[in-house]
């Protein structure tokens, strides 16, 4: 199993809408992933316009396939416009 965790800076004014927006359709999309077995988002607390995903994967070739799904493009489409810029994404293995 390992951990995607990813950092989303979203624009000035916009958070409580893509806040929204994840909770009510985001994580959902996420979470039924095949291989993904939790979906989590969380805001900052001293800096609230950035965001962090946590994506937990079975394994690695889940994730990789999930990123050539249509509902990946479809997780992209949704939340893209709410980037302030790029994301920060690592993955950790977990021991």
């Amino acid at each position: 199993m390992f951990v995607e965790r990813a950092e989303i800076p979203v624009q000035n004014g916009m958070e409580e809408e893509f806040s929204e927006m994840m909770t009510n359709k985001g994580t959902s999309i996420l979470a039924a992933a095949a291989g993904c077995s939790s979906a989590k988002v969380g805001r900052g607390v001293e800096n609230p316009d950035k965001f962090i995903l946590l994506l937990e994967w079975d394994n690695l070739e889940a994730h990789i396939a999930f990123t050539k799904t249509a509902e990946f493009a479809d997780f992209v489409t949704l939340a893209k416009p709410y980037f302030a810029g790029p994301s920060n994404v690592e993955h950790f293995k977990l021991i």
